[in-house]
Order: C-alpha cells, then structure tokens, then sequence
C-alpha cells in the first residue's frame, strides 16, 4: 500500500514519533493486516519514502475512543486536527482503523 502525507506528519514518521496511522475502515482496507507493509511518500517530494510494517491494528467507532487508547503524539495530531480530514458522518458510517506502525526503512530505494 502506498500513501502520501504531508511533509509534518511525514517527518514525525521518518523521526519514529507518530506511531500510529489512522484510516477509515472502509472498502480500500478490507484486506490491509498486521505485517503488511505501507510505503509513505512525502508530499512536498514524492520520491522521499519511507517503509514502515503494520504490528497491530485496533477498530475505533469514534474519534473519542480512538483518543482514549492513544495519545496525540503517537497519532501525530491533536483531535480536533484528525475530525479536519475526517466527516463525522464517514466515521460514524465505517470506524476507523488506528494501525501501530514500526519503521522499516528510512528512504527506501
């Protein structure tokens, strides 16, 4: 899997402070699990990449409950940041998927 965040989050990654990724659970999921990997670009520079594995995935229904078994740091955003890119209507719809992320390697080739 591939995805693209912004150079902010993308550095808290690549530094090994955002730990954890936040997804809709949704269709593009149903087939994501522990030991797959995710390649993240930067946004800003496409070809700055890093690996990282998926070592545990939790079901949230809401942005509350995922707060509750994760700090924002570890999110990488405060709360009210995370429902910016998120309507209330979609997570209340699908859940969220909060995925711990181990850092495989740094700017991969």
């Amino acid at each position: 899997m591939d995805i693209i965040l912004d150079d902010v989050l993308y550095e808290k990654i690549s530094k090994g402070s955002k730990t954890v990724e936040i997804f809709l659970n949704d269709g593009q999921m149903k087939h994501f699990g522990v030991g797959d990997t995710i390649a993240i670009h930067r946004r800003s520079d496409n070809e700055d990449t890093v690996l990282v594995s998926a070592w545990s995935i939790k079901k949230c229904r809401t942005l509350s409950e995922l707060y509750q078994k994760y700090s924002p740091a570890a999110v990488g955003m405060e709360q009210a940041e995370l429902a910016q890119m998120y309507s209330e209507e979609d997570i209340k719809k699908n859940g969220l998927l909060a995925i711990k992320i181990k850092l495989l390697k740094p700017n991969f080739e």
